[in-house]
């Protein structure tokens, strides 16, 4: 049997609200199956899934849409792991990619893919590629633009045109959920690039405009807790509510399957009704 320390490309995946999660039991595993992604004749789409993805999927039809048409979703969040386990459905770990997106670029680089990098308010994609060269001077990071787009069509098609110029084998975008997802099902046809990456605000914590929760936190789940006292403006309903809200669903979920399961073996075993 494979040692969870190892990678692995192809592990088991879980059903969370009709959504596919992948359960990668380390970053090398996501690593290389990304990595193996790009290399095939078509195109790939990697989306994460947390329970504000999850949220934001369950009332946004398009969303939804997106999530289950991509080709990987990763669990990013320890509510994802927690609802699995629920529906008995166990995932390894969470996987966020601010842990580990130096050494992903690393593992890329080792691999000889080429990667853009999308995302960010201005000027942060270029104070994180500094940080990104500082440790990781063999990088192959050929391009990069914030992320501030959307509503500027002009900069938006010199952007999908320098991406199709440059060919990356991998394409990161961090717009945030459900900006990211929609823009990749948007444009994913017009762009000449083997996999679409959404990776979320990652290009923030790796320039260090925002700040990291210590590790002890984010290995026990509760990085959520940080970012909702880091910015509780705009996390503290996200949290407060959105934990709850998903993971009662879940409840139910359980609840109605056991129900289900229930009915179905009592109809079996009745005795046939005589005339």
């Amino acid at each position: 049997m494979q040692q969870s320390d190892e990678p692995l490309a192809f592990p088991a995946t879980s059903e969370i609200e009709g959504i596919r999660v992948t359960g990668f039991p380390n970053p090398q595993s996501l690593f290389e199956r990304v990595v193996l992604e790009s290399r095939k004749d078509r195109q790939t789409v990697v989306h994460y899934l947390n329970i504000h993805v999850a949220n934001t999927a369950f009332q946004d039809p398009s969303l939804k849409a997106a999530l289950e048409s991509s080709d990987l979703v990763y669990c990013d969040g320890a509510g994802i792991v927690m609802g699995a386990k629920m529906l008995g459905q166990p995932l390894p770990t969470r996987l966020t990619a601010a842990d580990w997106f130096i050494d992903m670029l690393a593992h890329f680089a080792a691999k000889k893919r080429t990667v853009y990098l999308l995302g960010g308010e201005p000027g942060v994609p270029e104070t994180a590629l500094e940080k990104i060269a500082a440790q990781v001077p063999n990088h192959t990071v050929i391009g990069q633009h914030h992320g501030y787009i959307l509503n500027a069509p002009e900069t938006e098609q010199r952007v999908l045109n320098e991406i199709n110029a440059l060919k990356p084998d991998i394409l990161i975008v961090g717009f945030g959920s459900p900006l990211q997802e929609r823009w990749i099902e948007e444009h994913r046809a017009k762009l000449n690039v083997s996999t679409l990456f959404a990776i979320g605000a990652v290009m923030d914590f790796v320039s260090r405009r925002v700040s990291r929760c210590p590790a002890w936190m984010g290995d026990a789940g509760f990085e959520w807790l940080y970012r909702m006292f880091t910015e509780p403006k705009r996390l503290f309903a996200r949290y407060t509510i959105g934990n709850p809200w998903f993971l009662s669903r879940i409840a139910f979920q359980v609840v109605r399957t056991e129900l289900e399961t229930m009915f179905a073996n009592l109809s079996k075993h009745q005795l046939p009704s005589k005339h």
